[in-house]
C-alpha cells in the first residue's frame, strides 16, 4: 500500500488518539455503552479527552496536509481542459452493518477490508461491555 507521506502526521496523530482512548478504557477512566445499537465511548480521565483532542486534531491534519496536494494544471487556452482520473470510496456503519461504496473494484475492495476491520474492533469493544 502506498501512503502519501503528507498523510503520515495525520495518521500517526489519529493512531495516537485511538490508542489514548483504549488505554483510558483499559484504567477505568471512560466507559463503553450502547446507545441502541451504537457504541458509545465516554469518559473524564486524562487520557481520554488527550485522545478525543488527538482525534479531533488528526481530521484538522488530514485536510490541512491533504489540500497542498491538489495540483494545478497551467492554463493553455481558452476551453483546453485536461481530463483527470480520480478515485473515491468508503464505508458508512448503519449500527453494526457497513456499507461499502467506491468507484472501482480495487477502492470497493480497500472500503470492504477497512469496514470489516472496524466492525471487529466494535465486536470486541461490545464484548468487553459485556464481560
Amino acid at each position: 500500500m502506498n501512503i502519501n507521506k503528507r498523510l503520515v502526521v495525520p495518521l500517526s496523530v489519529l493512531f495516537i488518539g485511538i490508542l489514548l482512548v483504549v488505554l483510558s478504557v483499559f484504567e477505568g477512566d471512560a466507559e463503553i455503552a450502547l446507545l441502541l445499537f451504537i457504541p458509545v465511548i465516554y469518559g473524564s480521565g486524562i487520557f481520554f479527552i488527550m485522545g478525543i483532542l488527538l482525534l479531533f486534531l488528526s481530521f484538522i491534519l488530514f485536510f490541512v496536509f491533504s489540500a497542498g496536494s491538489l495540483q494545478r494544471v497551467p492554463h493553455q487556452r481558452k476551453g483546453a481542459y485536461k481530463k483527470t482520473e480520480s478515485s473515491y470510496g468508503g464505508v458508512i456503519f448503519l449500527g453494526p452493518i457497513p456499507i461499502v461504496f467506491g468507484k472501482d473494484k480495487s477502492i470497493t475492495k480497500k472500503m470492504m477490508w477497512i469496514g470489516l476491520v472496524i466492525a471487529l474492533i466494535l465486536f470486541f469493544l461490545y464484548l468487553m461491555i459485556i464481560f
